[in-house]
């Protein structure tokens, strides 16, 4: 697949945000068919939370992320609002995004929407009850590119810059009896299907608090890097690492 003729969709993101590009390293090496021993179906599941992280790169705030994860009979939903500073050239660049992901009680997911409001808009649209799904881009640049992917029911999907989409993997890992599972995922602004593999290290102490946190260390690996979480004993994520990124997100208190 020729990611170049998303038309500009990512290039501006990509330019000023590290987290897209680590993502889309992370999966590389995972493309193509994926491999039948990804773990069964998921029991239904109840996600409720909101709350704000606050996101900095190399130790330097950036911005912020608020968002809803609500459950209803047979629904799950994953709103947020995400907003971001960084230098670019010697100016400060802002952009807003609003991701917005319908799934089932088992989080295999229906429908998702990203906008992107700043200096350039763009947008996407998901239809994963469509066989194969149905994936629309709008473009920085006004064009529409339309695409398929053959998905399985399972997948989760993990996006750019979307640190909430963590918690539904938290979920997803539990659902499917803790311990250590691999994960058929997708990223739609990378375009991209792949694999990770999540595992629970029992209860651990984050980077920057070395005594008892009754926090759960979760680690998501590829072939090429790693990203660590930790969640309280109700699955809430209080803190993203991804270190090749030097990129951290802490839950506001």
């Amino acid at each position: 697949m020729n990611r170049k003729s998303r038309g500009g969709l990512l290039a501006y993101i990509s330019s000023i945000i590290l987290l897209s590009q680590l993502l889309a390293a992370m999966f590389a090496g995972k493309l193509g068919g994926w491999p039948q021993e990804a773990a069964g179906s998921p029991t239904p599941v109840n996600v409720e939370d909101e709350g704000v992280f606050v996101i900095s790169m190399a130790g330097r705030p950036i911005g912020s992320e608020t968002f809803r994860i609500h459950s209803s009979p047979g629904r799950i939903e994953a709103r947020g609002q995400i907003r971001l500073s960084l230098e670019k050239n010697g100016k400060t660049v802002s952009v807003q995004s609003f991701p917005d992901l319908v799934a089932d009680s088992q989080l295999r997911p229906l429908t998702y929407t990203w906008r992107l409001h700043g200096p350039q808009s763009s947008r996407l649209e998901v239809d994963f009850r469509a066989k194969p799904a149905k994936v629309r881009y709008h473009t920085v640049n006004g064009n529409e590119d339309d695409r398929d992917f053959d998905l399985t029911p399972d997948v989760v999907v993990l996006d750019d810059n979307v640190i909430h989409h963590f918690q539904l993997i938290a979920a997803r890992l539990q659902a499917m009896g803790g311990g250590k599972q691999t994960l058929r995922v997708f990223v739609p602004q990378e375009a991209l299907p792949s694999l990770i593999t999540v595992e629970d290290l029992g209860v651990a102490a984050t980077p920057d608090s070395p005594g008892e946190t009754g926090l759960r260390h979760l680690l998501i690996t590829t072939d090429l890097t790693h990203v660590d979480l930790w969640v309280d004993g109700k699955l809430h994520v209080q803190r993203v690492s991804v270190p090749a990124a030097h990129l951290e997100a802490s839950r506001e208190n």
